[in-house]
């Protein structure tokens, strides 16, 4: 006899609606992740510039306290640095017990990414280590990103310098 087999015909695969779903889910986890990102480097943004304040505020302790000669008259100086919230933000490091923008050695501008709240606008802060000791009167100095997201504390204490 003659017998005729049936086939049967599975669909395999996605149907628009499971391809859509799929994608809309991917579309928001990728943009989850993207935020993420940015954030991230905004909070690395105002780590770098307080890390690099903290190392001049270092290196400009570390002047007095060996005695360096900014001026060369061979008595050694007391080192410093000036911050200054203005259009430009910028901090810069002099020699001397007062400053004098005569005796400055370097000028750094803050970059886009970091504005200072500490000191205010229009106002500039002198950290001034005296020579050999190395002490300094307490200050604060304060930066914030623009959109005033994310911000950093720098301590400065009569011997020590930290960063929050």
């Amino acid at each position: 006899m003659f017998q005729v087999s049936s086939f049967k015909f599975q669909e395999k695969g996605f149907s628009l609606l499971e391809l859509i779903i799929s994608l809309a889910i991917i579309a928001l986890l990728g943009s989850l992740a993207g935020l993420g990102l940015v954030n991230y480097q905004r909070s690395m943004a105002a780590d770098t510039t307080a890390r690099e304040i903290v190392g001049q505020l270092r290196l400009a302790q570390r002047k007095a306290v060996s005695g360096e000669d900014g001026d060369l008259n061979g008595q050694g100086d007391s080192w410093g640095i000036r911050f200054s919230n203005s259009s430009d933000d910028t901090y810069r490091v002099f020699y001397g017990t007062v400053y004098n923008s005569a005796s400055t050695t370097a000028t750094v501008y803050l970059p886009s990414s970091a504005v200072f709240t500490n000191p205010t606008a229009d106002t500039s802060t002198d950290i001034i280590f005296t020579k050999l000791s190395g002490t300094t009167t307490p200050a604060t100095i304060s930066i914030t990103l623009p959109d005033g997201s994310d911000s950093r504390t720098i301590t400065i204490a009569t011997s020590t310098i930290s960063m929050q």
